[in-house]
């Protein structure tokens, strides 16, 4: 009769006794154990990571610098504008926006003598440019005037109208434009533009 031989005393093997079930043997289940354990680890500590993450974007609110202008200035791109409603000659304008820590509007682009123009309404403006006999001119802020736009008349001080820039003598009274850089939130009560 041929011999068994119990499944017990081949190697790498091991049977239950109350069942007849079989198993790997403890070093390959153990490793697989320890493989199980370190990725279910690893999936709690990337939830976790989340979860903070997510926390910490909901607890804090996000720092946003809002930039604005004061009351009875108009902001356009970085700049705010004040159209006055009185009139004064070209010095006494300019002291005026001086005194707000402004000058009088230098026009840079086309886009911004657009808005000027659409803002100002039918009034003529004084702007912050004089000019000399030659026709170079220069700005308040202390930058050449660089002839982008034709500026009518043989006078000094420079004033914006329907038609586009022209002069008039200084002593003319008109509106006036300031321009000053956009403030932050935390300074509103102070408003302090610089030149631009």
């Amino acid at each position: 009769m041929p011999q068994s031989i119990p499944l017990a005393t081949l190697p790498g093997r091991v049977t239950n006794a109350g069942n007849g079930n079989q198993r790997s043997d403890g070093t390959t289940q153990g490793a697989n154990k320890k493989c199980i354990m370190a990725s279910a680890l690893a999936v709690v500590f990337i939830i976790a990571l989340i979860v903070c993450g997510i926390m910490h974007i909901i607890g804090e609110p996000l720092l946003v610098t809002q930039y604005f202008c004061p009351d009875d200035w108009i902001g356009f791109r970085n700049n705010c504008y004040y159209f006055s409603k009185e009139e004064n000659d070209w010095n006494s304008s300019r002291n005026n926006c001086s005194t707000q820590h402004a000058y009088l509007t230098a026009i840079d682009t086309k886009e911004e003598m657009n808005f000027l123009k659409q803002h100002k309404c039918t009034s003529d403006h004084w702007i912050g440019l004089t000019m000399t006999k030659n026709q170079t001119g220069r700005w308040v802020n202390k930058t050449m005037f660089n002839k982008w736009f034709d500026v009518k008349g043989n006078e000094k001080c420079a004033y914006l109208g329907d038609d586009g820039v022209a002069t008039a003598r200084c002593y003319t009274e008109r509106k006036w434009i300031c321009r000053g850089k956009k403030g932050t939130r935390r300074s509103k009560e102070r408003f302090s533009p610089k030149a631009v």
